[in-house]
């Protein structure tokens, strides 16, 4: 019974973990993004929207391609986030 509950809150952790760092990658993105957008006349939140959500598709494609044995470890999830 402790194994399985150690194993979900490792789960979890990583899950929660993941949550963060993409919604982080998100503003760090789209934040740029709004300045050019108003430079240029295009929408701030549409561009705002479409440079976080290219930024995190980004590395959740990285992650999955990463996990095709079934479990990601620390060194793959900072890889894809592009930290060595």
């Amino acid at each position: 019974m402790n194994k399985t509950l150690a194993m979900t809150n490792k789960i979890a952790t990583k899950f929660l973990d993941l949550g963060q760092r993409l919604f982080s990658l998100f503003l760090a993105s789209a934040l740029p993004a709004v300045t050019g957008g108003a430079l240029i006349g295009v929408s701030v939140a549409k561009s705002a929207m479409l440079a976080g959500f290219m930024a995190v598709v980004q590395v959740i494609q990285k992650l999955a391609a990463a996990s095709t044995d079934g479990e990601l470890t620390s060194e793959e999830i900072a890889e894809a986030f592009g930290k060595k």
